[in-house]
């Protein structure tokens, strides 16, 4: 009787993959473009029509406009730890406050280049990384972590160039992935240079009227095309500005802003982001506060639009201490947001209830430095497709 029953299940199993794989390409596109990251590499194994399916530049497109927000993290301490990147993706987050989280970790040989420890993340954008490193070469790589494709940046050297920035985005109109560098040369003014990915050089926009301020990148602050960064007064008094740069104009300009109500003591840890699709900043109000705002601009490019819509105090957490730092990563549909504490974990904050909860995100080995983390999109996005004329790695 029980063989009769095992069978019967056997069967059953056999019909419903028999029945899943003989669904029309477009339906089973469309149900595979819903699935976390762990399931779908998963279903690369089902099938080559799955594989295929997966592998279509046309479904890399549709996953990547429904793929959920995750959190991706490097720790820059130890050595060793700063070869690798961990990825996390939530897959459920309850009412009742539990969440339940995926990891995975990127690293050499298989998903990343193999290399001296990256010095640091510059962002992401549309599920690709950019990573710069600082060793005997200067390099920055473009990498696509879950598929494990790279391509290789040389930095230009000579010029003694000093305070050398980039940052990371996309043209939509041209469909051109690039890299903004700005720096230094014998104290004259800034100057930049771009980078469009797959013509293999770099090239000069001459002056420019500001330069990237090279900040330890909490959450990311690609949005609408640009790259967005605070550019504060040197005298204290002026009005501190929000800059950005047009990847489709290759232009620098001015994001209209307010004046934060922050104490210059601590205005240098004022940071920008992005929170359901609209540009935000955060910072606390005065050096002794116990709390911090989080405002945002609702309307994008109108300076009447913005609105200060959190703020959180600290409290009711392990270990906490007046001059850690919160800052939002992932606004959650539950009334909760996930943030990033203290440089070493991740915690999720009630709006409802102000109460704060401990997550499995944090710190994996103890030392000093904590650890960098970005809000994430995770992709199929080939380089084979975006980078053409470029060297691929894998």
């Amino acid at each position: 009787m029980g063989r009769r029953k095992g069978k019967k299940i056997r069967a059953c199993g056999e019909e419903a993959k028999r029945v899943l794989t003989d669904l029309p390409t477009g339906m089973v596109m469309e149900i595979l473009s819903w699935l976390p990251l762990k399931s779908l590499f998963n279903c690369r194994c089902v099938c080559k029509t799955w594989l295929q399916i997966i592998s279509d530049p046309h479904f890399a497109k549709l996953h990547l406009s429904r793929s959920a927000i995750s959190i991706l993290i490097r720790d820059r301490f130890p050595l060793i730890q700063r070869e690798y990147l961990r990825l996390y993706q939530i897959v459920k987050a309850l009412d009742s406050g539990f969440i339940q989280i995926e990891e995975m970790v990127f690293g050499p040989r298989l998903n990343l280049p193999e290399h001296s420890p990256i010095s640091f993340l510059v962002n992401s954008c549309n599920g690709l990384v950019c990573l710069h490193e600082i060793n005997e070469r200067d390099v920055l790589y473009v990498c696509n972590p879950v598929l494990g494709e790279f391509i290789t940046i040389k930095v230009p050297e000579g010029d003694n160039r000093k305070s050398v920035a980039f940052c990371f985005g996309f043209s939509a109109k041209t469909n051109q992935y690039k890299v903004l560098q700005t720096f230094y040369v014998n104290g004259a003014g800034p100057k930049a240079e771009v980078y469009t990915v797959g013509t293999r050089s770099w090239r000069s926009l001459g002056n420019a009227p500001i330069s990237i301020q090279d900040q330890r990148p909490c959450f990311d602050a690609y949005l609408h095309g640009a790259f967005h960064w605070v550019m504060y007064s040197d005298d204290g008094n002026s009005k501190d500005q929000i800059v950005c740069f047009d990847f489709e104009k290759e232009m620098f300009r001015e994001v209209p802003f307010f004046q934060f109500p922050c104490g210059r003591s601590r205005v240098t840890t004022l940071k920008l982001g992005v929170l359901e699709d609209c540009l935000c900043v955060c910072g606390y109000p005065d050096y002794d506060s116990n709390h911090f705002e989080i405002w945002v601009m609702k309307d994008y490019g109108v300076k009447e639009s913005w609105s200060m819509q959190f703020r959180i105090k600290h409290k009711d957490l392990s270990g906490a201490s007046e001059s850690d730092w919160l800052y939002p990563l992932i606004l959650l549909k539950n009334g909760r947001m996930l943030m990033s504490y203290g440089d070493d974990r991740v915690v999720c904050y009630n709006l409802k209830k102000k109460r704060f909860r401990e997550t499995d995100i944090f710190r994996t080995v103890d030392g000093v430095d904590g650890f960098d983390t970005v809000a994430y999109t995770p992709c199929f996005v080939s380089l084979k497709d975006v980078a053409k004329g470029e060297q691929i790695s894998r």
